[in-house]
């Protein structure tokens, strides 16, 4: 067996596992099925209606999420095309997002506009303490963004956005319980008028969890706390100021993956620890908006902070951690008008300058130890967006930018979409183009921990090209809705680890040639009867490396189906959720065998929800999640849940 192995899996994910012990409307709205007058605010530099979006863009809104009941949000994006989870065990536990064959770094995740990706995380943003509560609506963007939205968008982009203010008073609650002794509050209050308003929420999850591992009896819990709060002033009729934050604080017991030497039965495989990890996050932005000339001319500036730390504790009581800080300032101005005249077209240019600050701190149990360091990154970039449409048929867009790196070289991307719709017909064409690039994270670059993991201060940025192109139709006047996507994109310096069994130690590198990934997205919604919807869709996925092996943790099919039926006169709801996830490849660490890949079984989870509102204001629900009892592994040797009933009580109060 050779000394060295590519085990093709990213820095991040290896080296924290090895570390910390890891270890009636629409029942899915998607591109195409929202109502033509729905407003997206990921896909441009400015809101735009939904049918002159050429991206790829579907979104959860408030009424899907209800319906659905499930408190992690990872839970609800399995629903969403060409979107894989990974969660190592149950609901707290490690969670990563791959999208389109995209690595976890690659998809940028926003809150409330915020970049909530983790620099003390290798760029990646961890699901595992992303609760439902609060939450309005989740766009999720595929494709390259980087032209919008700098490095971590080479994938796309997941925005969480928030509940906000509303003028008078409401109140919202909600207390459940159920199997493995999950418990779980809630509590919303909004208020205000039409020019001051706020809202704040507050959640609290928990659970005594599963065990992880195959052996052992010992359970792995999980506890967060979320807070979230809004607010928004209207100064004067042209001048608004608009702020939000939001605060997390997680702790969940882990196991770790045995490495012991010489090499024992359980070698790769994850046992039973008493490792603890405790994570931070706060999310802040404020921002400054100017409308002048009819809202002609529109300014915005504004301020965005992230801070996020993470601590590992084992057995033995050692503490390690890092903690990451992201501070950006921002600069928007947008001018609107149109040309009647001139092809009848309505124009929108936006240009942009953004300051960004990262900074990083890495701390080991060893003080003074190798592991002890502070790393920083300035970035200075400007961007620019043209949207126009013709005769609300043809809508084009083009996005450029511009990043001046101090570590890397500074990088160039651009965007490209179309959309052409014919109304008389009820077809859409939709395409888009463009390049985008992710930046090595910390880890990759300077090592977690020297006497295990080798960083490479050497590495280049990943780049990718890419471009999707789709059609979409309705059908019986609009009730049934179809869209068809194509995608591919090559991807250059893909970053991948070595690790070798006589050293034990990891190396990290870019690889040689080009990376490939394509596939394609079907979606459907359906509105069968007054009462009655289904939505679903299918997605096939080959990413593979420039030797052709195949990637880890991307299944080359995935599917969703959601079916709603509404009954008593609205009162009361039922929905069925099922998920396929199927066949996929992971990694394994084990000297004694001569593969580094394990194939995982596809698996089928399938949650059943209903609730019934005894009163206007007080609702009783219920669901029942992985209701056929699939015994699954989502990450290699991390245990799934097996079936869990829960239920709970919802109250509304106010307008």
């Amino acid at each position: 067996m050779p000394a060295n192995r590519s085990n093709r899996r990213k820095t991040s994910l290896f080296v924290t596992t090895a570390l910390a012990g890891l270890a009636g409307a629409p029942a899915f709205a998607a591109d195409g099925v929202l109502p033509g007058d729905t407003v997206f605010v990921t896909a441009s530099m400015i809101p735009a209606e939904a049918y002159t979006i050429g991206n790829a863009i579907s979104v959860l809104d408030e009424e899907y999420i209800e319906r659905r009941q499930n408190p992690v949000v990872s839970d609800l994006l399995r629903s969403v095309p060409s979107v894989a989870v990974s969660r190592s065990g149950g609901p707290g536990q490690l969670t990563q997002i791959r999208m389109r064959g995209a690595e976890g770094n690659h998809t940028l995740v926003l809150i409330d506009g915020v970049e909530a990706n983790e620099l003390n995380f290798n760029g990646e943003f961890d699901y595992a303490g992303l609760m439902a509560v609060g939450i309005e609506r989740i766009e999720v963007l595929r494709g390259a963004q980087s032209a919008l939205y700098g490095s971590d968008a080479l994938g796309g982009v997941i925005n969480i956005i928030t509940k906000s203010g509303h003028p008078g008073f409401r109140f919202e609650g909600s207390a459940e319980g159920g199997s493995f002794a999950e418990r779980q509050a809630t509590a919303l209050v909004s208020g205000g008028t039409d020019r001051v308003n706020g809202v704040f929420s507050a959640g609290y999850f928990g659970t005594d969890g599963i065990n992880l591992s195959r052996f052992g009896t010992e359970k792995d819990g999980a506890r967060t706390f979320t807070f979230s709060g809004k607010g928004m002033a209207q100064v004067t009729d042209n001048f608004r100021i608009d702020a939000v934050g939001r605060y997390v604080t997680s702790k969940n017991d882990t196991d770790a993956q045995d490495f012991n030497w010489p090499p024992t039965p359980t070698e790769g495989l994850v046992i039973d620890t008493l490792d603890v990890q405790k994570n931070r996050q706060f999310y802040g932005r404020v921002q400054g908006e100017l409308s002048l000339f009819d809202d002609h001319w529109v300014h915005q500036a504004l301020v965005q902070y992230a801070d996020t730390k993470r601590e590992y504790i084992n057995p033995s009581n050692d503490l390690t951690g890092n903690h990451g800080q992201r501070l950006k300032f921002a600069y928007q101005n947008t001018v609107n008008f149109q040309t009647p005249s001139f092809l009848d077209a309505d124009h929108h240019v936006t240009m942009a300058f953004q300051r960004e600050e990262q900074d990083f701190v890495n701390r080991g149990a060893v003080p003074d130890a190798l592991e002890n360091q502070e790393q920083s990154e300035p970035q200075n970039s400007y961007i620019g967006e043209y949207r126009v449409g013709f005769a609300d048929q043809l809508f084009l867009s083009a996005g450029v930018r511009h990043d001046d790196n101090r570590m890397f070289k500074n990088a160039t991307t651009y965007r490209l979409s179309a959309a052409w719709q014919f109304k008389e017909i009820g077809t859409r064409l939709h395409a888009s183009h463009g390049t985008a690039v992710t930046n090595p994270g910390f880890f990759e670059m300077f090592g977690f921990f020297p006497a295990f993991f080798l960083g490479n201060p050497d590495l280049k940025p990943e780049e990718s090209r890419s471009f999707d192109v789709g059609i979409e139709q309705k059908l019986f006047d609009d009730k049934l809705v179809l869209d068809v996507t194509y995608f591919h994109a090559n991807l250059e310096n893909e970053i991948v680890t070595v690790f070798d069994f006589n050293t034990f130690l990891t190396m990290v590198d870019n690889l040689v040639g080009t990376s490939q990934r394509e596939g394609i997205e079907v979606m459907m919604s359906a509105q069968l009867t007054d009462n009655l919807s289904v939505g679903g869709s299918y997605t096939y996925t080959r990413s593979r490396q420039p030797d052709g092996s195949p990637e880890v943790r991307r299944p080359r099919h995935m599917g969703s189906l959601n079916a709603n039926y509404a009954f008593a006169a609205g009162r009361g709801n039922v929905n069925l959720d099922v998920s396929y996830n199927g066949k996929q490849l992971d990694n394994e660490f084990a000297s004694s065998t001569p593969e580094s890949v394990v194939t995982l079984n596809d698996y089928v989870l399938v949650t059943l929800a209903a609730s019934y509102r005894l009163t206007d204001s007080l609702e009783v629900y219920g669901r029942v999640e992985n209701l056929v009892d699939q015994n699954y592994e989502e990450v290699f040797s991390y245990r799934s849940p097996g079936l869990g009933a829960f239920a709970g009580l919802r109250v509304k109060l106010g307008d």
